[in-house]
């Protein structure tokens, strides 16, 4: 494809968020679930083996995964290695991992989704490491993780307050892809039209998690629609959109993509993680090709971190909204 409609970018202005059709090929799809696939089968057959797992009978990686997670209380054994960024912890621990392998770059830098945000930012495009892998199981096989918005329902929030203030001009657009369909039932996204027009919200820090902010109720605004998608479609949101999503009340999982991308030189409000130009017009040979250069860069900011030559931190700008009665 080549980029964005006119009628495509007046509603994403109008609306704050876009839905575009059919822009992953079956292909990527596939690319991906192989990906996948093999990491679940080493990081569980490595976790039965310290006797934290019991080994797996399910035959699929959807049934797989769910039993998995339905055995873990430390939920984050396992999904680390299924995310695409480091965990925003003080104490980040040695052996701590993220999978940067060659089909999930290709989804960072698929030429479908450059083109998109080139409709929307310019032809000089940084890929933002504020970005996750969603895989969300049946939210009653989740125990103790059931509050983690990696995995469980998402608290509305806005995508410009998960950053730290550096950022906060950065013309960042959020690309959430998905993997599988995404319905009402296993836990689609929710909008709020137009909340893209105002101010930042207020947010509140996380009850369980601090870094899970959320909108208090009496602050949020507008309509609230589920964003249906089938896999292979993508969702635009504007940094300033007010988005939520819903638990997932399936016996399957409900997989997405949450990326960022923005203009090259600006901050990216996360500068403790590694970002890449992954497409520039006025010189092409700065773009990052290569998902072994993109898996350093992370392993070189891994190894400042655990130096202390660089400071892992999340913003805590929320944090004096804590004992506000809306936070309560």
């Amino acid at each position: 494809m080549k980029g964005l409609t006119d009628r495509q970018l007046q509603r994403f202005g109008d609306d704050g968020y876009l839905v575009v059709e059919g822009v992953l090929a079956e292909s990527v799809l596939a690319d991906l679930r192989a990906e996948y696939e093999r990491i679940l089968e080493r990081a569980c057959s490595d976790l039965a083996e310290r006797g934290v797992l019991r080994p797996l009978r399910a035959a699929t990686f959807s049934r797989r995964y769910i039993e998995a997670m339905e055995q873990l209380d430390d939920m984050y054994l396992l999904y680390q290695h299924l995310d695409i960024s480091l965990p925003l912890l003080s104490d980040l621990p040695e052996d701590v991992t993220l999978n940067t392998g060659p089909a999930v770059f290709g989804l960072l830098t698929h030429p479908g989704l450059l083109d998109i945000a080139e409709s929307v930012i310019g032809p000089e495009i940084f890929c933002n490491p504020v970005q996750h892998a969603r895989l969300k199981p049946p939210q009653r096989s989740l125990a103790g993780a059931a509050a983690d918005t990696n995995v469980a329902a998402t608290d509305w929030h806005q995508d410009a307050a998960v950053i730290d203030p550096e950022g906060d001009e950065t013309d960042m657009l959020t690309v959430w892809a998905a993997i599988t369909d995404a319905t009402v039932a296993n836990g689609c996204l929710l909008v709020a039209p137009g909340t893209h027009r105002g101010e930042r919200a207020p947010h509140c820090p996380g009850k369980v998690y601090p870094s899970d902010i959320y909108i208090p109720d009496p602050v949020l605004k507008g309509e609230r629609i589920p964003v249906e998608m089938k896999a292979g479609d993508v969702l635009l949101l504007h940094k300033m959109t007010e988005h939520a999503s819903l638990e997932n009340q399936t016996d399957d999982i409900r997989w997405s993509f949450d990326l960022r991308y923005q203009p090259i030189g600006q901050p990216t409000g996360r500068s403790c993680f590694p970002g890449f130009v992954a497409r520039s017009q006025a010189r092409p040979e700065s773009a990052l090709t290569d998902h072994r250069q993109w898996a350093e860069l992370w392993r070189n900011a891994k190894q400042r971190i655990l130096s202390g030559e660089t400071t892992m931190h999340f913003s805590g700008r929320w944090n004096k909204n804590a004992h506000l009665p809306i936070c309560a």
